[in-house]
């Protein structure tokens, strides 16, 4: 999947990009597929710059603000009035109820049936999903004086969040958790704008990416020409522990698609581990009913701790008693086995030394550092031998010597380790509260 910024500036056209206006695309069925969320003013002279307007697949509007849907008016020209003559087939344009009314306001002096000759117009409603070709696309309703929705975008596995515009409020959860690109509208500044109920500043969004979990790129965008960028990084980068990224008009973010899961109803982990996917996903299955407002999630790994029968239950002991809320693996490990590296708000489901699952657990936080970066708190919270940094270092110098060993490259302390944090979230009865 691949975003293109067509434009992203807020409330109205800037000098240096148009208003809200991003192009999705991704290739299925033998050719690429065009799906634009929102087409707000001067995005689409813009537009022309990517491709020809006659090619898109769908249009998905956030909502009935001009900044986001008036060059709708501009498109009905060029689908109509075309030298060639009007195209054969009509365009989807989903948005929210009033949607061709409010267009058709817009243009003075339309044909009888409105703009209905050549948009194809379908109401939104909050967490009801529909497809465009090879994307599964979710509104979720948000924050904002009138109907208003961020809309979840997946293909391949890839995950792309846009808010809109919205102030903060509890559905950003589901809607930004775990998105390969998240992009957040961050139109006020902290300090300078006190009105709530219509946007996000930096830090708000910031904080709602953080909150959410599992956000891997984080993007302000809808920034009014008036606003210093700079400012409205600052304030995110305050309260988001990774980079922050400004919108720009012509940005283009290539999605990776998500790895495929391992086949059949048994793995074998590590040395001599055979756990029960089938009943792994049983487990992951009953904790996903139990929390329906869950954001949309590939099935998780199905995994035991250790590279032994006898660690795998040791572990998981631990986890199941209550110490252990941190696990450390080698990068070059997950790089030598083509699996990637977790996801903070991800989910896998850990199983004993017989293959049992026992727990599901979600990723909290995740560092990348050399194995010589642990602190003592880590390896307190890592929960095992007596929980001091000595005995953490001895004993995973000699885990991961072995794993060495295993992938066939040299051990030292200055091998990247994965340092992650969960919690039990499954089964009640050893759930964290």
């Amino acid at each position: 999947m691949r975003v293109t910024v067509v434009g992203c500036s807020g409330s109205f056209s800037g000098p240096e990009s148009a208003s809200s206006c991003y192009l999705v695309q991704a290739d299925a069925d033998g050719r690429t597929w065009n799906l634009l969320l929102d087409l707000g003013s001067g995005a689409l002279g813009a537009l022309q710059r990517h491709l020809a307007p006659d090619t898109l697949d769908a249009v998905v509007l956030s909502h009935l603000h001009p900044d986001h849907c008036v060059d709708l008016c501009g498109l009905y020209v060029v689908r109509r009035y075309r030298p060639e003559g009007p195209l054969p087939q009509r365009l989807p344009v989903h948005g929210p109820a009033g949607t061709a009314e409010r267009l058709s306001t817009m243009y003075h002096g339309l044909e009888p049936g409105g703009m209905e000759s050549e948009f194809a117009f379908a109401v939104v409603r909050d967490r009801e999903a529909f497809t465009v070709g090879p994307f599964t696309v979710t509104p979720v309703a948000v924050n904002h004086p009138v109907e208003a929705y961020g809309y979840r975008v997946e293909a391949d596995g890839a995950v792309l969040s846009f808010t809109g515009d919205t102030d903060d409020c509890p559905a950003l959860d589901p809607l930004l958790a775990g998105a390969d690109l998240a992009l957040v509208d961050a139109a006020f500044v902290d300090g300078r704008d006190h009105v709530e109920g219509i946007h996000l500043s930096g830090s708000r969004a910031g904080a709602a990416a953080a909150r959410a979990g599992g956000v891997r790129r984080l993007v302000l965008t809808h920034l009014p020409a008036w606003n210093d960028p700079e400012v409205c990084r600052e304030q995110a980068a305050a309260v988001w522990p990774g980079d922050v990224e400004l919108a720009r008009a012509g940005a283009t973010y290539d999605l990776p698609a998500a790895p495929s899961s391992p086949g059949g109803d048994d793995a074998t982990v590590g040395a001599g581990v055979t756990v029960d996917r089938a009943a792994g996903l049983a487990l992951w299955a009953a904790y996903r009913a139990a929390h329906p407002h869950l954001a949309p999630e590939d099935e998780p790994a199905v995994e035991a701790f250790g590279d032994s029968t006898a660690l795998a239950d040791e572990l998981i002991a631990l986890v199941v008693d209550g110490p252990k809320r941190a696990t450390a693996g080698l990068v070059a490990s997950y790089a030598h086995d083509g699996d990637p590296l977790p996801r903070a708000g991800s989910h896998w489901v850990a199983c004993d030394g017989s293959g049992r699952p026992r727990a599901v657990l979600r990723s909290t936080e995740l560092r990348v550092g050399p194995l010589h970066s642990v602190d003592e708190r880590f390896a307190w919270d890592e929960g095992e031998d007596d929980r001091t940094l000595a005995s953490w270092l001895d004993g995973h110098r000699r885990y991961f010597a072995r794993e060495c060993e295993r992938i066939g490259v040299p051990f030292s302390d200055d091998l990247e380790v994965c340092f992650e944090r969960f919690r039990v979230v499954w089964p009640p009865e050893v759930a964290d509260d």
